[in-house]
């Protein structure tokens, strides 16, 4: 079988990205069978160095194209003209991403679904995203083999607003925390205490909440922080920190919120996430929606507790590692605010449950389901 995928959204920093990236390497090392072609185009951007190395594998073949993904969009979404072989040439199954679907000649085509925010709260959004989302989603529905959904919710919203795809071309596979995430869990505990000190010190912190995502108007940063300024009135004595975590994405930004116990790290690399999320006391993630929410596995892997909403996918996500709360209300987000602060007891029997129910999510677990996918629609 010849499988294509899409790499076009890799160099954006977002949980398309790490997915993206994530899914074809646990391709690769599990599949040594079937032969792969990449398809990456951008008109600035370079490919990661990730990605190039994946070329090493034998069955592997990258296609790199200068062409902006704008253009893309206008030839795919709206135009339906340049099918995706006379970029790549013959594919049994092409997977594409977020942004574009592309026309094909013979390949079956199926899509991730990741959340549904263009079409469920189109108002948290640029118009130039919703519209681009909603010719995706017209070509998919009416051209796509199948879809994965990273979350039984996210399946739920999809077959709601699209009510024509049969449930049966639907399958949930969920994302998952790199492995590094675990490992660190693994390291001797003088070690871990090591990097967590040298975080600390890195980004000026010591007892901290961590808020990690993008900024943008459904991560609901701004009820975070009213709930954290309760806290800080409630508490005067009390040395916690706020540090929010992540670039900004779009929308009313909260920089004129910030306060001296409030630090906004802006854009962390790769290489200090999972001693940051570590170090928190708990994770902070009170979003709007989500159709997954990497931040909450990449927390409970560590074995930290998190706080999150009693909407969409978290619930489904958290599991019993952490509270939920109302997302529209700064009174709930503070009462499991100062419930995670003030009670060690609690924190430590969360982190237990945490760690055991992050377990369900690994990369191999989702590459072995995806490929079974892949399969299923090409035979």
């Amino acid at each position: 079988m010849i499988i294509g995928i899409d790499l076009c959204s890799v160099v954006y920093g977002t949980g398309v990205s790490n997915y993206t990236i994530n899914l074809i390497r646990n391709l690769l090392k599990k599949d040594r069978v079937n032969s792969y072609k990449l398809f990456f185009s951008s008109f600035r951007l370079p490919i990661p160095p990730e990605i190039e190395k994946l070329t090493k594998y034998p069955n592997v073949k990258l296609y790199q194209f200068r062409l902006p993904i704008s253009f893309l969009a206008l030839a795919w979404n709206r135009l339906r003209i340049l099918p995706i072989e006379l970029f790549i040439g013959t594919c049994d199954v092409f997977h594409t991403s977020d942004w574009t679907q592309p026309p094909t000649l013979r390949a079956k085509t199926l899509t991730t679904v990741h959340d549904l925010t263009p079409f469920l709260y189109p108002y948290w959004l640029h118009s130039k995203i919703v519209s681009t989302h909603s010719n995706k989603m017209y070509w998919a529905v009416k051209k796509c083999h199948h879809f994965i959904c990273v979350s039984t919710n996210t399946k739920q919203d999809l077959l709601k607003i699209f009510p024509q795809i049969p449930e049966d071309k639907c399958t949930v596979i969920f994302e998952a925390a790199e492995d590094k995430y675990a490992q660190f869990q693994k390291l001797p505990q003088k070690k871990r205490e090591a990097k967590i000190a040298l975080i600390e010190k890195q980004y000026g912190l010591d007892r901290y909440i961590l808020s990690q995502g993008t900024r943008e108007p459904r991560k609901n940063l701004k009820n975070l922080i009213a709930a954290f300024n309760r806290f800080s009135r409630r508490f005067p004595g009390s040395k916690l920190e706020l540090a929010i975590s992540g670039k900004y994405g779009w929308g009313k930004d909260i920089l004129h919120l910030k306060n001296s116990k409030i630090k906004i790290l802006g854009y962390i690399p790769e290489k200090d996430m999972v001693p940051l999320h570590a170090a928190a006391l708990f994770l902070a993630y009170p979003s709007f929606y989500e159709g997954f929410g990497l931040p909450l596995v990449k927390s409970m892997q560590v074995g930290v507790p998190v706080l999150t909403s009693n909407t969409s996918s978290l619930p489904e996500v958290a599991g019993p590692g952490g509270l939920l709360v109302n997302p529209a209300s700064v009174t709930s987000i503070y009462q499991a605010m100062e419930k995670l602060a003030n009670r060690p007891n609690l924190r430590k029997s969360l982190s237990q449950k945490a760690l055991k129910h992050a377990q369900q999510f690994s990369w191999a677990k989702t590459a072995t389901q995806t490929l079974a996918v892949y399969e299923k629609i090409n035979s």
